[in-house]
């Protein structure tokens, strides 16, 4: 008797023990729905989309998910002051109290789309309201509230239809739900980015006292960058010095150049088709593999790639023109 009620409490307490562990693992895991085996850690096999979507989530390029990854609320550890004008352009991940204030010039406690430095996708994302300008809360967001930032609508869109299914969407179904207009159960481009379809004036955003110069202390983007803008060495970036193609400085490679100039060239073509319609500078293809016209003898796939992105987005706002 005594053997059979010994036996009946180890089996309780290894269930509890399982339980337990199994709760360190997944509660409150991101993404758990693809941990198949339960181990908190998310493979590529596991993961559902593609190798871009899968990347933008391995911050620390390990090839698995795991950590703060998945932990839900965290944020990359990165530092926006150490990045290059183009890259917070293409992608904002620093979602800190310091960041919102670094961008709220008028010091109101909402960031307006000319004061937005990512991609209009984003802000169209996170602006949960519509009311086309976000708060400090949407900016910081939540940990029940997961609006998946890393990834943009062409990386989560794995199908290509032009339409994110819940299958596709990273994020949690709150936001889902939130952005799903029509309740059809689906999200469509127009849903998922908004109604922030404004020509950003990049310049004007960052010259905060409108003197028709950007100071260093005006200046959001690393050192090297104002450097290689300030291109008469005066300590003041003027609009002329700003909206320069940076594949016209000397610093830049033959494989950026050809990159910049064939970018240019599509961009504007690309520009030109959208303007029946809307303005979708975020919702290009060409600017996810960047590497149209790209050969070898070229020089640098990275290179050329930069240069794309950076001419194609010159070029799209040039040939939509203004508005």
């Amino acid at each position: 008797m005594k053997q059979r009620i010994l036996l009946a409490l180890l089996c309780l307490a290894a269930t509890a023990a399982a339980a337990q562990a199994q709760g360190r693992t997944n509660t409150g895991m991101r993404f758990q729905g693809m941990d198949a085996n339960g181990d908190g850690v998310i493979t590529r096999q596991e993961w559902r989309g593609n190798e871009r979507s899968f990347l933008n989530h391995d911050w620390n390029g390990d090839g698995v998910l795991s950590g703060d990854e998945v932990r839900p609320g965290a944020r990359r550890n990165s530092r926006w002051d150490d990045r290059d004008v183009e890259d917070s352009i293409e992608r904002e991940d620093d979602w800190t109290e310091a960041r919102f204030d670094s961008l709220d010039h008028d010091r109101n406690g909402r960031l307006s789309a000319n004061e937005w430095h990512g991609s209009p996708e984003m802000f169209g994302r996170i602006d949960r309201n519509r009311d086309g300008a976000l708060s400090r809360a949407e900016f910081l967001g939540t940990a029940t509230d997961d609006d998946d930032r890393e990834d943009r609508f062409v990386d989560l869109d794995t199908n290509r239809d032009g339409r994110l299914t819940r299958d596709e969407w990273h994020g949690s179904t709150a936001v889902f739900q939130a952005l799903d207009a029509n309740n059809d159960g689906v999200l469509t481009r127009q849903e998922a980015v908004g109604n922030n379809t404004t020509v950003r004036d990049e310049f004007s955003s960052v010259d905060v006292n409108g003197d028709g110069s950007i100071a260093r202390d005006e200046w959001h983007w690393n050192a090297s960058a104002f450097d290689r803008l300030d291109l008469d060495h005066d300590g003041r970036i003027t609009r002329r010095e700003f909206e320069t193609p940076p594949a016209e400085t000397a610093q830049q490679s033959g494989a950026y150049r050809a990159g910049y100039q064939r970018g240019l060239q599509e961009g504007i073509q690309a520009g030109k088709e959208d303007k029946p319609r809307h303005w979708d500078l975020e919702g290009q293809r060409e600017l996810e593999t960047a590497d149209s016209g790209y050969e070898p003898r070229l020089g640098s796939h990275e290179d050329y790639q930069a240069g794309y992105r950076a001419g194609f987005r010159r070029g799209y706002r040039e040939g939509f023109g203004p508005r």
